[in-house]
């Protein structure tokens, strides 16, 4: 059985499942697309069984690679970067064929919050033009997943997460969300050092991933009960902590200290601490990005590609700030979503695709 990764915005995912997946004996062969822009040696893995260099965008060859051998594939689709197009949801209904063509998908996402974002403290706190630029990246999501709602593909299956750190200094430009000195200053933005964030580690989401690709495959004419819905779909909880960061003399905020229950987890603190600069200078993401990470186009698309992503506006502050936003809704508590008669954030009434029915024996798996 072959399982083809697709999508670059998570490059340390798809290269720590690799490798777990590299530890034992395996029955899948491992396909991960690259766009042929990045450098060869970045993929040199002796695990990989076929590198797909092909533009991320180019849903022909994904279908084409689906269908290339008799046996249908697994799909494992990162679609964290195609929420940065502006046709994204003409993207995700050109991605339809590929859904049905998969043996079995497995949609790598952001939680959707559907309307809670906007009753959460952090989201009050921002400026009106802050809050329309977040709108729109919520608004493709929600497309996004409207569209995968309504595929009636074979298996689809949505994991869905905070964003990992690793993308968040992707996007930045920063490594470790250091501050950026300018001027003899050291500059953050001033969303970090309000809100505290918390963010997916790269190992949960290769757990949950594992999780999908052992789940058994039926044989040819066995139907897979579902319970009735479609797709089927799984919270991953958030377990790095970032921020804030208050002015020097000040105490550290109360959000930036860890619970007894988060440190008895193991929870990292990614906490900066700052010795100097002018922590109360105006600081936002277009200050805070690299100017050649702002400038320079993620992904060096040609004319024909652009025509269907639109403008891709990523990097970007923009980008930056949902990405951050993101991280900042996993603070949100409970109890003040209950008050405003929502349901919990990560909790859903859809059924989670770990849930097995009955214990499977090591031999009906596809990683045994």
């Amino acid at each position: 059985m072959r399982v083809i990764f697709w999508g670059r915005m998570l490059p340390k995912v798809v290269e720590s499942v690799v490798n777990e997946l590299s530890n034992g004996t395996r029955k899948l062969q491992i396909c991960i697309q690259v766009d042929p822009a990045v450098k060869a040696t970045e993929f040199s893995s002796p695990y990989l069984d076929e590198v797909i260099r092909e533009n991320a965008f180019s849903f022909d060859a994904l279908e084409r690679k689906l269908v290339e051998r008799r046996e249908p594939a697994l799909l494992v689709l990162d679609l964290w970067g195609f929420l940065f197009a502006e046709n994204a949801l003409k993207l995700m209904q050109d991605l339809r064929p590929a859904f049905n063509l998969a043996r079995r998908t497995l949609i790598l996402m952001p939680k959707t919050w559907l309307g809670q974002w906007e009753e959460t403290p952090s989201a009050q706190g921002l400026s009106r033009s802050s809050r329309q630029e977040l709108n729109q990246f919520f608004q493709r999501l929600v497309g996004a997943f409207e569209v995968l709602w309504n595929t009636d593909g074979p298996e689809i299956y949505c994991v869905q997460s905070a964003p990992t750190f690793e993308l968040l200094e992707l996007v930045t430009g920063q490594t470790g969300l250091a501050p950026r000195r300018v001027l003899g200053v050291h500059l953050l933005p001033k969303e970090c050092r309000n809100y505290a964030a918390r963010f997916t580690s790269v190992a949960k989401l290769t757990h949950e991933v594992l999780s999908f690709l052992n789940l058994p495959i039926p044989v040819p004419g066995d139907r897979v009960e579902r319970e009735g819905v479609v797709p089927w779909v799984c919270s991953v909880d958030s377990d790095i902590v970032y921020g804030p960061v208050q002015p020097r003399g000040e105490g550290r905020s109360s959000f930036a200290r860890l619970s007894p229950e988060l440190i008895a987890a193991g929870v990292q603190s990614r906490t900066p601490l700052l010795e100097q600069g002018l922590l109360t200078m105006s600081c936002r993401w277009d200050r805070y990005v690299r100017l050649e990470a702002g400038k320079r186009p993620f992904w060096a698309l040609p004319a024909a590609t652009l025509s269907r992503t639109g403008y891709m506006n990523f990097p970007s502050p923009e980008a930056a700030a949902w990405l951050h936003f993101l991280g900042t809704l996993e603070q949100t508590t409970p109890q003040h979503l209950m008050k405003r008669g929502q349901s919990v954030a990560g909790q859903t009434a859809f059924p989670s695709i770990y849930q097995p029915a009955a214990q499977d024996s090591l031999e009906d798996t596809v990683l045994s």
